[in-house]
């Protein structure tokens, strides 16, 4: 071991990655404030974000149950209120690590309608086209995952989805299921937006230990928290990242974000079903530290998946 491997990170780490647990997150239900709010479309904003963060595999979701109970504490109204006492949420809240607040930040509907036309080929054959009604609905959300028991915003989610419909019309086009349609917007809006969901909660350890050789210093290894039991295998990459904070000068507000400080290649996976050996990438060897967190990289297709 030289002085490199003697030296620790200062920054930041969440506790879920230290105890190598799930994160527990609880998700309200976005306000909404658009002309469309009888559709109640915060309910199904609700429920698309709820399997979406299910799906990663790397969370923990507070129990319907046990939601309820709290957005009473709180006097929290579905659909009214994006926002909430992030004091009184942290002392009630037992064991939860984010929540997930936001609101419904626009929804519109275009319809345009297309007469009937004809039109004659080179051959002298008449074509027609029949009158057509274009229906697109289109939800913006921007929503805040804030972090317990700090209170500070871990990530920012901006989700933009369309949807549309497409239907023969005589005369004139009159929009026929106008929350249906805004409502698959709102799925699509989530569904754009699983990657960077994936990508927030992917399996967290952290370095334990490293080691670099004396005749080589740019050859260097890491012990990691993880293994065999989170997925990994020889051969696998392991992003080594940093939490930050950073400040957004439109919103002004702090963020923390977890920076990828580089990246090590996992040599060796027997040490213990969650331990293992990775070899620091040498375009890295002078920045990872013990104490840096590391995180598994989303797997190829793994949206794909899902679907």
């Amino acid at each position: 071991m030289l002085d490199i491997d003697n030296k620790k990170v200062t920054h930041f780490m969440p506790d879920y990655a230290i105890q190598k647990r799930k994160p527990k997150i609880a998700i309200l239900p976005p306000s909404d404030n658009t002309q469309f709010r009888g559709c109640e479309l915060y309910s199904s904003a609700q429920e698309y974000l709820t399997q979406a963060f299910a799906n990663t595999g790397s969370v923990e979701l507070v129990e319907r149950s046990q939601l309820k109970v709290l957005m009473e504490e709180l006097k929290f109204r579905a659909g009214v209120s994006g926002d909430i006492d992030l004091q009184k949420f942290a002392k009630i809240a037992e064991k939860v690590d984010f929540v997930l607040v936001g609101s419904i930040s626009k929804a519109y509907i275009n319809v345009r309608f297309t007469p009937a036309s004809s039109w004659t080929d080179k051959k002298g054959k008449t074509h027609y086209n029949p009158a057509s009604c274009n229906e697109e609905g289109e939800v913006g959300l921007t929503l805040r995952l804030i972090q317990f028991p700090e209170g500070r915003i871990q990530k920012a989610f901006s989700m933009n989805g369309r949807a549309k419909n497409y239907r023969g019309q005589d005369n004139y086009c009159r929009v026929e299921d106008p929350c249906g349609l805004l409502n698959k917007a709102i799925e699509n809006a989530i569904n754009n937006s699983r990657s960077e969901i994936f990508d927030v909660f992917s399996v967290y350890g952290y370095i334990y230990k490293t080691m670099t050789n004396r005749k080589n210093p740019k050859e260097r290894i890491a012990f990691i928290t993880l293994g065999r039991s989170d997925g990994l295998k020889e051969g696998s990459i392991v992003e080594i990242v940093e939490f930050v904070k950073e400040r957004d000068p439109v919103k002004n507000i702090d963020i923390i974000t977890p920076r990828i400080v580089g990246e090590c290649t996992v040599s060796e996976t027997d040490l213990q079903s969650d331990r293992s050996i990775c070899i620091i990438a040498e375009d890295y060897v002078d920045k990872v530290l013990t104490g840096h967190a590391i995180k598994t990289s989303a797997p190829k297709g793994f949206w794909q998946k899902l679907r």
